[in-house]
C-alpha cells in the first residue's frame, strides 16, 4: 500500500493564503502593518502544524503498510498449512480407500491361499510399500511356515515359501515380530548378529523393514512384513499403525478361513462316516427284514407246530389221565375194600402186599397229577397260539375283582398247603368297582401269578392286595422268594423264558403263564409290571380301568 499524499487543494489553501497576506500587506496604509505582521507570523505556524498533520499521516501509512506486510505473511503461512493438510487428508482418505479395498478382498472368500494373495496384492499395489510377505503360525507344530510373497523375484517367494521358523528362537526377527504386541521396525538387517536373519536379509537385498503380528482374539496367527527396497525408500515407522490395522483385519480373515476349512474337513468327515453308517445300516436292514422273515417264517411254523402237536397231544392225554383217575377211584373203592378183607389181616398182614398196594396208590396219584399239570402246559400253548393268531375270544361284562381273586386263592389253597407257605389276602373292607372283561380270563390271570410265586419262594409268604389307585383297579402279588436278577427283568415276560440260566434247582414249566397272563391284561386295557430285588423276593402288579 502507498503513503498518503497531500491533496492539492490543501497546497493552494495554503500557498494562496500566505500570498494573500503579503498582498495586502504591501497595499494597505500602515494601520494595517500590524495584521500583516501578524499574519506573517501565523502563516509559519500554520506551515508547521500542516507539517504535523502530514507527518502523522506518513506514520500511519506505514504502520498500515507493516500490518498488510503481518497479514500476507499469515496468509501466506494458512496457504501452505492448508496445503499439507490436503496433503495428509488426500493421504489418509488413500489410506482409507486402500482399507476398505483390503477389507473387501478379504471379506469375498474364504479360500486360505486365495485369501492372503488379494491380501498381499492389495498391500503393495494401494500402500506405500513395495514388497510384503507373510508367515502363518502352526500351532501344532509351533513354527512359523506357510510363507507367502509378493513383489520381489520368484527366488524370492520360493525362499519364503521354504522358511520353517521355530517359535522357540528368540533371536529370529520374525519371531520376535510374532511375539509383539504392535508394529516394530527392524534396522541394518543385513548386518544382523544373528546369521539366519542376516543371510534371510541378504538374499531379499533388504536393510530394513517393518512388520507387524497378526493378532486376533487375543493370539497370534502370523506375521506381515513390508519393505521399499524397490523404489529405494526407507520405511517410515508412522506407518506401524496403518500396518497394524491391515494385520489385524488380515488376522480375523486368516482365522476365518481357517475355522472354515476345519468345518468343511469335519463335515466331509462327517458325510464319509455318515454314507458309511448309511450303507451299514442298509446292509443291517437288509439282514434285518431277511432275519424278521425267517423269524416270521419260522415263529408260524413253530406256532402251526405247536397247535398240532399241542391237539394231537391232548386227545390221548385226556384218556390216559381219565382212565388213571377212574383206575385210581377203582383201585380205592374196589381193590382196598376186598385187600381189606382177606384173612389174617388182609394186606397188612403181608408187607410186600401192603408196599405194593401203597406204591399203586402213589403212583396213580403223580400219575394223575402229572397228567393235569401236562394238561395245563398244553392249554397254556394253546393258550398262546391263539393269542399270537389273534383268535382267542375275550367275554365283555361286569366283573368283580375281589371275587376273582377269592376264587383263585381258592384254586390254589392246596398248593399252599403242600408247600407250606402262607396265603396273605388283603382286599378293602368295601370292595373295589367293577371292571369290564372277562371273569374266568382274569382268575386264570390270578392263578398264574400264585403259582409263579409259589415255585419261587421256598419259604415264607404270599401275599395278593387289591386296591383301587387314580380310578383304576389294581391287584399285586408280591412274594418273599429269591427274587429275580435285574438283567432278567424283562425276560421273565418272554415266552418259554425263566428266570436264571441253570437248569439244576428249576422250577418246571413252560414259561408261558407270565407272558400269557400279560396278554390277557392288556387285552382288558390294562398294564402289567414287576418290581423285584435278589433276596427279598418279587412282586407283580397288573391294573384295569374301572367300569
Amino acid at each position: 500500500m502507498r503513503p498518503p499524499r497531500i491533496r492539492p487543494i490543501e497546497l493552494v489553501a495554503g500557498v494562496g493564503g500566505s500570498l494573500a497576506m503579503l498582498a495586502v500587506l504591501l497595499a494597505r496604509p500602515p494601520g494595517w502593518e500590524v495584521v500583516a505582521t501578524v499574519g506573517a507570523t501565523l502563516l509559519p505556524a500554520g506551515l508547521v502544524l500542516y507539517g504535523a498533520t502530514a507527518a502523522r499521516r506518513t506514520r500511519e501509512a506505514a504502520t498500515q503498510r507493516a500490518l498488510v506486510t503481518e497479514q500476507s505473511a499469515a496468509l501466506s503461512r494458512e496457504a501452505a498449512e492448508t496445503t499439507l493438510s490436503q496433503a495428509e487428508l488426500q493421504r489418509r482418505l488413500g489410506e482409507l480407500v486402500a482399507l476398505n479395498e483390503l477389507g473387501s478382498a478379504l471379506s469375498s472368500t474364504l479360500d486360505l491361499d486365495e485369501l492372503l494373495g488379494r491380501a498381499l496384492d492389495a498391500v503393495v499395489q494401494r500402500l506405500p510399500f513395495d514388497r510384503a510377505l507373510v508367515l502363518l503360525v502352526d500351532p501344532t507344530a509351533n513354527v512359523l511356515t506357510d510363507g507367502r510373497a509378493i513383489g520381489g523375484s520368484a527366488e524370492v517367494a520360493a525362499l519364503v515359501g521354504q522358511l520353517n521358523v521355530s517359535l522357540d528362537e528368540d533371536r529370529s526377527t520374525f519371531v520376535q515380530l510374532a511375539r509383539a504386541d504392535g508394529p516394530m521396525v527392524f534396522r541394518d538387517v543385513d548386518q544382523d548378529r544373528y546369521e539366519p536373519n542376516r543371510l534371510f536379509a541378504q538374499a531379499l537385498e533388504v536393510t530394513s523393514f517393518i512388520g507387524t503380528p497378526l493378532i486376533t482374539n487375543g493370539r497370534s496367527v502370523g506375521i506381515l512384513a513390508v519393505d521399499n527396497r524397490l523404489s529405494g525408500r526407507e520405511v517410515e515407522r508412522s506407518m506401524g499403525p496403518l500396518l497394524f490395522t491391515v494385520g489385524t483385519l488380515l488376522a480375523a480373515a486368516v482365522a476365518n478361513a481357517r475355522l472354515y476349512a476345519e468345518i468343511e474337513e469335519h463335515a466331509r468327515e462327517l458325510e464319509a462316516r455318515v454314507a458309511t453308517r448309511t450303507a451299514q445300516l442298509a446292509d443291517a436292514t437288509e439282514e434285518a427284514i431277511a432275519a424278521r422273515a425267517a423269524a416270521e417264517s419260522a415263529s408260524a411254523t413253530k406256532s402251526t407246530f405247536l397247535a398240532n402237536v399241542s391237539h394231537e397231544l391232548r386227545t390221548p392225554l385226556t384218556s390216559v389221565v381219565g382212565f388213571t383217575k377212574l383206575v385210581r377211584k377203582r383201585f380205592e373203592e374196589v381193590v382196598l375194600p376186598a385187600l381189606s378183607r382177606l384173612p389174617d389181616g388182609g394186606a397188612a398182614s403181608d408187607p410186600k402186599l401192603e408196599r405194593a398196594v401203597r406204591q399203586i396208590g402213589e403212583n396213580l396219584e403223580i400219575m394223575a397229577a402229572e397228567g393235569d399239570r401236562l394238561t395245563a402246559m398244553i392249554n397254556d400253548v394253546l393258550d398262546l397260539q391263539k393269542i399270537e393268531a389273534g383268535r382267542m375270544e375275550f367275554r365283555r361284562e361286569p366283573v368283580d375283582v375281589v371275587a376273582v381273586v377269592d376264587q383263585a386263592t381258592a384254586a390254589v389253597a392246596a398248593l399252599f398247603e403242600s408247600s407250606g407257605l402262607a396265603l396273605v389276602r388283603d382286599v378293602p373292607p368295601g370292595g373295589v368297582p367293577v371292571v369290564t372283561g372277562d371273569h374266568h380270563r382274569l382268575i386264570q390271570v390270578v392263578i398264574n401269578l400264585l403259582s409263579n410265586a409259589v415255585k419261587f419262594t421256598p419259604a415264607g409268604s404270599v401275599t395278593v392286595r387289591v386296591a383301587l389307585g387314580g380310578g383304576e383297579v389294581v391287584v399285586s402279588v408280591a412274594d418273599t422268594g429269591t427274587g429275580i436278577p435285574a438283567e432278567d427283568l424283562d425276560r421273565v415276560f418272554e415266552a418259554f423264558a425263566q428266570s436264571g440260566d441253570t437248569l439244576t434247582d428249576k422250577p418246571r414249566g413252560t414259561g408261558l403263564g407270565l407272558p400269557i397272563s400279560r396278554e390277557i391284561v392288556e387285552e382288558h386295557g390294562g398294564r402289567m409290571w414287576l418290581e423285584s430285588e435278589v433276596g427279598r423276593g418279587s412282586t407283580f402288579w397288573f391294573r384295569l380301568p374301572a367300569a
